[in-house]
């Protein structure tokens, strides 16, 4: 994978305790790299391989996979957004926390819709790419959407109802071994969901670890 210079930061150490490798799950303790979309790898720089993209060591306080919500109950919240129909919009009778307007006036916001972000012909060269998803904060319900959606709501636009969801950002593995494609993939899912607490969300993929894998 090629990366202009201009996005790389270069020669970074870590003491270990910090990354684990993606193929392994080891500790990792040693140089590594950072590209301009956050996604770490060892080795000083993309000159110096093995480069293993890094995850961060998964939080102690977090308890199994699916946390205290039993199985069943995950299946049942957990709609995919295939099956999930949002809807458009929405009027408040209350201004966000960091806005100014009156807390009289309607204020019209648009929810968060299903909008995935398909990958690139220059993903491909790059073989990762950046997916984006949202979480409604009162529920167990996820949605997959794109990158104007996930500033909106990394933000706190005013335009969007940011306050009910949450966004984050999964690095999704487009090539490579198959196995190895598949088990990265999913090993980013899995301790994204333990980082934030996201039970169920691992799940939410349905085994689908694989999705716009490209055989090299």
């Amino acid at each position: 994978m090629y990366y202009p210079q201009s996005q790389i930061k270069a020669n970074l150490y870590t003491n270990g305790n910090e990354y684990i490798l993606s193929t392994t799950e080891e500790n990792y303790k040693g140089h590594f790299y950072e590209i301009s979309n956050g996604s770490k790898y060892t080795g000083k720089s993309p000159s110096d391989p093995p480069n293993i993209l890094l995850i961060p060591l998964p939080s102690e306080e977090v308890i199994g996979i699916d946390g205290n919500f039993p199985l069943k109950e995950i299946v049942i919240l957990n709609t995919p957004y295939e099956s999930y129909t949002p809807i458009s919009s929405i009027n408040f009778q209350y201004a966000p926390s960091n806005s100014n307007l009156n807390l009289n006036s309607n204020i019209s916001r648009i929810l968060p819709s299903p909008n995935p972000t398909l990958p690139t012909t220059q993903d491909y060269e790059f073989g990762e790419f950046q997916r984006y998803f949202a979480k409604k904060n009162n529920e167990l319900r996820y949605l997959e959407i794109d990158k104007k959606t996930y500033t909106l709501l990394q933000n706190g636009d005013p335009t969007i109802a940011w306050d009910l969801y949450t966004p984050i950002t999964v690095t999704w593995e487009l090539s490579g071994g198959k196995e190895k494609t598949y088990n990265i993939n999913k090993n980013v899912v899995n301790l994204a969901e333990q980082n934030n607490k996201w039970y169920g969300f691992t799940q939410w993929f349905k085994d689908k670890f694989l999705k716009y894998y490209l055989a090299s």
